[in-house]
C-alpha cells in the first residue's frame, strides 16, 4: 500500500450512494502535493449537481483489482461536454478511504486509528532484533517484539506505540528459498474512548506530530494512516489519504546526536510528558498553532515568520503568568479616578481604551520571560535590554509601519537571528512547561545554541527556509 508521500492510481467504477445501479468508469489518482484527483468520463451534468447537495458529498467506488473506496466532499474542478452521458469531469476530494464503503458521512467513524510517523523509529531507537550472528556457514537473527507503550493521556484517550514486523518475505510455496526480509516499523495508535470521526481524531494525530517535531528538532509529518472501525484483530483496516502541504521525504537515517531530546532519555517521563503536553495544548493552543504553524510552512515570509513566533510567546505569557499590574480592586479604583477627572463626553470612550490598561506591555512581558531563560541562552545575548528594544522595534514597525522605526528593525540576517533566538526561547518555555527539570532544560538549550549558532553563521537562508531549528 502506498503511503501518504507516494504517488497511486486507481482504475475503476464509480457511482453515487444512492444511485447504485448508475457506475460510471474512470480512474484515480493521488500525489502528495496535489492530493486527490477523480477523473469520470460519461457523468451526467445532473449526477455533478447532485454530487454538491449537502446530503451527498460522497462518491463510492471498487477498482479493477476490488478495492472499495470512499471519496468524502469532492468538488468539481474541471469539466467539459453538455451532452447527457457525455460530461467529462474531475473531481478533488478532501479525503479518500480506501478498504470499505461509507454510504454516508456520519458513518465514517473508527474505534481506532494508528499512524507511522516520519523520525518515529529513529526517535524511539527500540529494537526487537536481540541477536544476529554469522559464523562460518551459519547465519541466525534472533528476534522478539518489544512490548507496546501505553499512555492513558486521559479518561477518554489512549495513546499507544506498538511495533509491528512486516511480512518477513519467506515464500512457502517456492522450491528455493534464497531471500528474507524482516523489518520492523512503530505505530503510534490513538484509542479514543468511542467511535471517532477522522475530523475528531485530527487534532490529536497533531498533537502527536507537534511532540515529535520538538523532540527530533525535525518536521515530522504521517506517512501511513489505517483505521478499524471495531478494536477487533480480524476487523479489516481502512487507509486513509489526504493531501499535506509541504510533506517531504524523510532522510533515510536521523541521528540522535542532532535531536532535541531522543526517547531514551526520557523514556522513564515518557508518559508524564506526553500527558502534559496534551493537557498543556487545552490553554496553549493558539502558542502550538502559532509556533509549529510557522515552522510547517517554510514559504512563509521571514517577516511573518517572526510575528508568529513573538506571538506565540505574548501568548504563552498571557496564559502561564500573571497577567496584570494591579489587583483588581486596585484598578478598578484608578480608572475610576482617571475617568472622574475628565468631561463627560470623554468617559465612554476613554473607559473602553483604558480596557486592557491593567496587562503588562510586551516589554515587561519579555523582561519577565528572559528572567527566568536558560543561561546558555543569556549568554548569546549581549544585552538585554538592547534584544528587547530590537524586537520591540521589528514588531512595531512590522505592525503599524511607523516610519521612524524602519531603519530600527531588524532585517535580513539580523531579522534570522532574531527569530532563531526567540524560537529557543519559546523552545525553553515550552520544555518546562510540560515538565522538564531546570537543570535538564538547560542542558538542551545548551546543546540547541551551540548547534544552532554554528549553522547559522555557515548556512542561514537554508536554516531558515526548513523552519526548523538546525540538526
Amino acid at each position: 500500500m502506498s503511503s501518504m508521500i507516494e504517488e497511486f492510481e486507481y482504475e475503476g467504477e464509480w457511482w453515487l450512494p444512492s444511485k447504485p445501479e448508475k457506475r460510471i468508469r474512470g480512474n484515480l489518482t493521488f500525489a502528495p502535493e496535489e492530493g486527490i484527483s477523480l477523473r469520470l468520463v460519461g457523468i451526467d451534468l445532473e449526477d455533478i449537481i447532485e454530487i454538491l447537495k449537502p446530503h451527498e458529498r460522497i462518491i463510492l467506488g471498487l477498482s479493477a483489482n476490488g478495492k472499495e473506496i470512499t471519496l468524502c466532499n469532492p468538488m468539481p474542478v474541471e469539466t467539459s461536454g453538455h451532452h447527457p452521458g457525455a460530461c467529462y469531469c474531475r473531481f478533488l476530494a478532501e479525503v479518500a478511504f480506501l478498504g470499505a464503503h461509507f454510504k454516508k458521512v456520519e458513518d465514517i467513524k473508527f474505534a481506532d486509528i494508528w499512524i507511522k510517523f516520519s523520525y518515529l523509529d529513529d526517535w524511539l531507537q527500540i529494537s526487537g532484533f536481540k541477536k544476529i550472528c554469522q559464523c562460518d556457514e551459519e547465519f541466525t537473527v534472533e528476534y522478539r517484539r518489544p512490548k507496546d507503550l501505553l499512555v492513558n493521556i486521559n479518561k477518554n484517550l489512549q495513546i499507544c506505540i506498538v511495533f509491528a514486523l512486516q511480512n518477513p518475505g519467506c515464500d512457502i510455496f517456492r522450491a528455493v528459498q534464497n531471500e528474507v526480509h524482516v523489518k520492523q516499523e512503530a505505530w503510534i495508535g490513538v484509542i479514543p474512548s468511542g467511535k471517532r470521526s477522522l475530523e475528531d481524531l485530527l487534532p490529536t494525530i497533531y498533537q502527536i506530530q507537534n511532540f515529535l517535531t520538538m523532540a527530533t528538532a525535525k518536521l515530522v509529518y504521517p506517512l501511513s494512516i489505517k483505521c478499524r472501525t471495531e478494536h477487533k484483530e480480524e476487523e479489516k483496516s481502512v487507509s486513509v489519504f489526504y493531501r499535506i502541504s509541504g510533506i517531504e521525504k524523510p532522510a533515510k537515517l536521523l541521528g540522535q546526536g542532532s535531536m532535541l531530546f531522543p526517547f531514551k532519555t526520557i523514556s522513564k517521563q515518557f508518559p508524564f510528558l506526553l500527558r502534559n503536553w496534551f493537557k498543556k495544548g487545552d490553554s496553549l493552543g493558539p502558542v502550538y498553532s502559532l509556533y509549529f504553524g510557522a515552522l510547517y510552512a517554510p514559504e512563509m515570509y521571514p517577516t511573518n515568520k517572526f510575528l508568529n513566533i513573538i506571538q506565540a510567546i505574548e501568548s504563552f505569557h498571557r496564559r502561564t503568568m500573571k497577567n496584570y499590574e494591579l489587583k483588581e480592586n486596585q484598578h478598578q479604583k484608578r480608572i475610576a479616578d482617571i475617568l472622574n477627572l475628565v468631561p463627560v463626553k470623554y468617559k465612554d470612550w476613554l473607559s473602553k481604551q483604558l480596557n486592557y490598561s491593567n496587562e503588562p506591555n510586551l516589554r515587561k512581558r519579555l523582561k519577565e520571560i528572559l528572567s527566568l531563560s536558560p543561561k546558555a541562552l543569556l549568554k548569546i545575548i549581549d544585552s538585554q535590554e538592547a534584544f528587547i528594544q530590537k524586537i520591540l522595534d521589528t514588531r512595531n514597525y512590522l505592525t503599524h509601519y511607523d516610519p521612524h522605526l524602519k531603519d530600527k528593525a531588524a532585517k535580513g540576517e539580523e531579522l534570522l537571528g532574531l527569530t532563531l533566538k526567540l524560537i529557543v526561547v519559546l523552545q525553553s518555555l515550552l520544555l518546562r512547561e510540560i515538565g522538564f527539570s531546570s537543570e535538564t532544560t538547560e542542558r538542551l538549550v545548551t546543546n540547541l545554541v551551540e548547534r544552532g549558532f554554528r549553522l547559522l553563521v555557515q548556512s542561514p537562508r537554508h536554516l531558515y527556509q526548513i523552519g526548523a531549528m538546525p540538526i
